[in-house]
């Protein structure tokens, strides 16, 4: 009876560590893991959110959604204790709402179940998405808005050179510079912004130990053509 118990027991041993052996790594950054399971989530997840059906997910399209997990782990590894850049469940919830009202089948709560389970997703993987990217565009912007400085001359070039020829090109009134200065302004920003965060991308990279492990996402890559 002892020789039956602890050989159920074995047994049991083997099944739990044959269990957590499923979930592989992809990749190494900084001694950070990022395992195939979150690779998957997310791909699915960017998939549902572009209106892409998960057969015309190719294997180059699975290396880019690792890249951005790569970029996401190395600015999350910048992000200091204490910095208030967590959403609260109400911002996750609201982002949630936007994205909904962005996607036709979603509009309704069956239609919405039926497009998470089309994808093998649940609601809390699009929030844990969502709640991921909001914390860091808040880092970003935290980090970087404050050094972006555009002057007139600026606005100005953006106005003639590419405002107005986009207005024309669509027969559109064009209104003064005056009236559309802030919205350039804005435009502008956001684009300093974004030079400035690939650049420093770059450069973390440049001193981060990044190992990726192919090939990227076996499971989510399960229908994702070569």
């Amino acid at each position: 009876m002892r020789l039956r118990l602890q050989f159920a027991l074995l047994l049991l041993a083997l099944q739990g560590v044959s269990a957590q052996v499923v979930d592989r790594m992809v990749a190494v950054v900084n001694k950070r893991v990022v395992l195939e399971s979150e690779l998957d989530q997310t791909a699915r997840v960017e998939c549902l959110m572009q209106g892409k059906s998960l057969e015309k997910l190719t294997t180059t399209d699975v290396s880019s959604v690792l890249e951005r997990l790569i970029d996401r782990s190395l600015l999350d590894q910048q992000i200091v204790a204490g910095a208030d850049v967590d959403p609260t469940p109400k911002d996750v919830a609201a982002q949630l709402k936007e994205l909904r009202a962005q996607i036709p089948d979603a509009a309704t709560d069956e239609g919405w179940k039926r497009l998470l389970t089309s994808y093998g997703l649940t609601q809390s993987d699009v929030e844990d998405y969502l709640a991921s990217q909001l914390r860091i565009l808040r880092f970003v912007d935290l980090r970087f808005r404050g050094l972006v400085r555009i002057d007139k001359a600026a606005i100005n070039s953006y106005y003639e050179k590419k405002f107005l020829p986009e207005l024309r090109k669509r027969g559109a009134a064009e209104p003064p510079l005056a009236e559309v200065s802030g919205k350039i302004e804005k435009i502008l920003v956001e684009q300093g912004i974004d030079d400035m965060l690939n650049h420093w991308l770059e450069t973390l990279r440049s001193q981060a130990h990044i190992n990726k492990i192919s090939p990227p996402g076996a499971s989510v890559a399960s229908g994702a053509q070569q």
